[in-house]
């Protein structure tokens, strides 16, 4: 009989430093799984050292082995309560997780640890407090890492972005600016940096910026696909060719799928007869244009045939807009503290058949979430018009207005088309009694043109026809929306230099919602811009009965005005070019009469119209939804889905 012999205390320490090498050098291989495995099999041992701790805490960050990378970093702050190393890695695996308020006190404890390592924490510091909205405390801080290393373009990005949130948009502009300055590729900063000239309406050089970026756009290559991100949206109002939206989606499309493994196993659809679980991923489902447009679909659903769920990470304003979205889903599911894995791994888990993407490439968006494949059919719909140049998006829903089929060839999705207006709309929306004009400072007699839409998507050219109008009918003033400082002082600037004085330009500040539909219908009409229409202030407008006149472009953003009016039975008010736009307007403001009949005949078919039948629009989109379900039951690849009449 063989007898036992345990290992003696020395063969126990050889052993176990050999261990320790071993992960130590896969950590220099790159190799995580090996080395995370080995420092934590070694990790009981009274031997393991801070520094131990925190090596593996950086193998599960590489692993994206978030709450493991905390706990690991933790452990090491127990031991050594100021290692710069274990905060940093700490605080990245909360914003890996979204966790942004419980990594900044992590960002406060350990600022001025870092030594030469302190670049980076503060870059990270300034993007947490950003995304805190703390804007003015991350420009202190992004000027602090700028001390540390001037050159690179990153920080001057990072600090463009946080002046942005400040407003100073001539600022920031010249902070990305400096970015694509120092980095001669970095088309992505360029292309802020006009967007956030748009806001100030700064269009100094403006056609020499747009052409530079479009023929930066037309050279792009795949390998340098970052340099996209960001800029996608910018690009929606700028006068482009929708070959080049595409090709700008695309990138940005391949930077959120940078690194990210589909989830194992291809989903199916639900069997025939069994409800069609639907999921829709965004950050609006509070007081905002996204919740007060889908809420009243969403109340009008089939509740025996769609099962929907709203995979929310926005914030909880208990407002009362939120609470008629969460009572009018199956389910709410708060999403703000997760990773977009463990995201995607929830809507796998909860068996969802269509998930239904409502940012596509906006601020805050996670459509990344979608690259890890989490239902077996993915669908853009209603927050990004144009489409997401996603191969892991099937599908982008819009209509015959916004997205004909002859314009299939600028997406990369399948089009599937509404049978009416793609848009939403709430029949339950104030409509409260007009204000009076001297509440908002407005001429008694003047004939009032109105634009409510946001600075930036003005363009010189929208701006020219404007002021051609007002010169052909002098007793009229425009009235905007008072955006930002900067703008209002550019755009009384540029009325003069085209011949107008800078008196018939009113700025309105802005207002809660009932009391800006209110004073809507003070315009004696709406006037769009273009290549970004009015979209959500379009349909306001609308329902005031206050007319509009649009240009449809060739792109999705330039054509939802019109998709709007045709829904109320306008469609003389969609016109193919400038010079029809500016003739149409004018005609319009010369022949009161005509001018009261359209008033008339919105206010009088306001409950009627398909817009805003909430009813109506839910049974089109389950149309839609039912259908693409079906060919997913039969094996069939997504396909286009022209727009069939309702039952």
């Amino acid at each position: 009989m063989q007898r036992h012999v345990s290992p003696t205390q020395p063969d126990r320490e050889r052993h176990y430093l050999q261990s320790r090498r071993r992960a130590y050098e896969c950590v220099i291989g790159g190799q995580w799984q090996e080395a995370e495995r080995e420092l934590a099999r070694l990790s009981p041992d009274q031997r393991f050292s801070v520094q131990d701790w925190v090596t593996l805490a950086s193998a599960r960050l590489n692993l994206a082995q978030f709450d493991g990378a905390l706990s690991a970093a933790e452990r090491a702050l127990q031991l050594e309560p100021h290692n710069f190393k274990a905060g940093h890695v700490a605080c990245l695996a909360l914003v890996a997780q979204n966790r942004w308020a419980e990594a900044l006190p992590m960002f406060e404890r350990m600022a001025g640890l870092g030594g030469r390592q302190q670049f980076k924490f503060m870059l990270n510091f300034g993007v947490a407090l950003t995304r805190q909205s703390r804007h003015e405390e991350a420009v202190a801080v992004l000027l602090e890492a700028m001390a540390l290393e001037v050159s690179n373009p990153v920080v001057h990005v990072r600090l463009g972005l946080a002046l942005r949130g400040m407003k100073l948009y001539t600022e920031a502009a010249e902070s990305l600016d400096t970015a694509a300055t120092l980095d001669e590729h970095d088309l992505s900063s360029r292309l802020m940096a006009l967007h956030m000239r748009q806001h100030a309406c700064d269009w100094r050089r403006f056609d020499a910026a747009c052409a530079a970026l479009l023929q930066g756009l037309r050279t792009m290559e795949l390998e340098g696909a970052e340099r996209a991100e960001g800029g996608v949206f910018a690009l929606a109002a700028l006068p482009h060719p929708p070959s080049a939206f595409r090709q700008a989606a695309r990138h940005a499309a391949l930077l959120h799928a940078r690194g990210v493994v589909p989830l194992e196993g291809a989903p199916a659809v639900g069997a025939a007869g069994c409800p069609i679980r639907v999921g829709y991923v965004s950050n609006d489902f509070h007081n905002h244009a996204t919740a007060m447009l889908m809420v009243g679909a969403l109340e009008a659903r089939n509740r025996e045939r769609f099962h929907v769920t709203l995979y929310s990470y926005g914030r909880d304003d208990n407002s009362a807009m939120q609470q008629r979205v969460r009572a009018a889903c199956d389910r709410f599911v708060d999403m703000r503290a997760v990773s977009l894995r463990e995201m995607a791994e929830r809507i796998r888990a909860d068996g969802i058949d269509i998930l239904v993407d409502l940012k596509g490439h906006t601020h805050d968006s996670r459509i990344g979430v979608f690259a890890y494949r989490p239902a077996p059919i993915q669908v853009a719909f209603l927050g990004f018009p144009g489409t997401c140049g996603a191969d892991y998006i099937d599908y982008v829903i819009g209509d015959r207005w916004v997205t004909p089929l002859e314009h299939a060839p600028h997406y990369t999705e399948k089009i599937a088309q509404m049978p009416q207006c793609y848009q939403p709309n709430d029949l339950q929306r104030p409509f409260p009694e007009p204000a009076t004009r001297g509440q908002w400072g407005l001429p008694a007699d003047a004939l009032v043109l109105g634009c409510f839409n946001q600075a930036y998507k003005i363009v010189p050219e929208t701006f020219d026809s404007w002021m051609r109008i007002l010169q052909a009918v002098p007793d009229s003033c425009l009235w905007l929306l008072e955006d930002n400082p900067q703008a209002t002082a550019n755009l009384r600037r540029e009325a003069e230099a085209r011949g107008v004085s800078a008196r018939r330009l009113i700025f309105a500040p802005k207002a809660g919602f009932a009391k800006h539909l209110a004073r809507l219908p003070l315009a004696d009409l709406m006037l769009d811009n273009w290549p970004y229409n009015a979209h959500t202030t379009a349909s306001d407008a609308l329902w005031m009965g206050v007319p509009i006149v649009t240009y449809a472009g060739p792109t999705f953003a330039s054509r939802v005005a019109a998709s709007l009016l045709d829904a109320v039975g306008l469609p003389e008010l969609i016109c193919d070019s400038p010079a029809g736009y500016e003739a149409t307007a004018i005609g319009l403001l010369r022949d009161r009469p005509r001018l009261e009949r359209l008033r008339r005949h919105l206010r009088e078919g306001r409950l009627h119209f398909p817009v805003f039948d909430g009813a109506r629009f839910a049974a089109g989109l389950e149309g839609l939804y039912q259908r693409m379900a079906e060919r997913a039951r039969a094996g069939l690849p997504p396909e286009h889905l022209p727009a069939a009449p309702l039952n």
